[in-house]
């Protein structure tokens, strides 16, 4: 039994030579292609089959293609996209949990976000942007 199963695993290892195989958005487009196909068994939501299936196929389109260089730019738009939609969701964590110490704005010329601790209220405050060093003035 056991040399059945080698015999299996080395075949499967040749076939994979030369293809891309399985990466993060094949992982992502997997799990999203499954929950979409478990939705799909709500009555009224049988249109989004086609899509799951759609979205499984390319799955498995990108795990066996051997256009490795088209497959990883990809990946990489698809980890830009994904670790700037982290580091929102990050920030917006940090800004829910210190909202009663610390107050966060936006300098207007470089965009970055600037932490500050919370100022009394109904005050003007001059904020210097540790960035770009412009200082600009926000009501409290």
């Amino acid at each position: 039994m056991r040399r059945w199963f080698e015999k299996i695993m080395y075949g499967l290892q040749r076939f994979m030579y030369g293809r891309y195989g399985y990466d993060e958005l094949s992982r992502f487009l997997s799990i999203s292609g499954m929950v979409i196909l478990f939705l799909s068994l709500i009555p009224f939501l049988r249109i989004l089959y086609f899509v799951a299936l759609a979205i499984l196929i390319w799955s498995w389109f990108r795990t066996f293609s051997k256009n490795i260089y088209k497959r990883q730019a990809e990946r990489q738009k698809f980890l830009t996209i994904r670790n700037r939609i982290k580091q929102k969701l990050r920030l917006y964590k940090s800004i829910w949990h210190e909202r009663k110490t610390h107050r966060y704005y936006k300098c207007p010329h470089c965009k970055a976000v600037v932490r500050i601790v919370k100022p009394e209220r109904g005050k003007t405050i001059n904020i210097r942007c540790p960035k770009c060093s412009s200082s600009f003035d926000k009501r409290t």
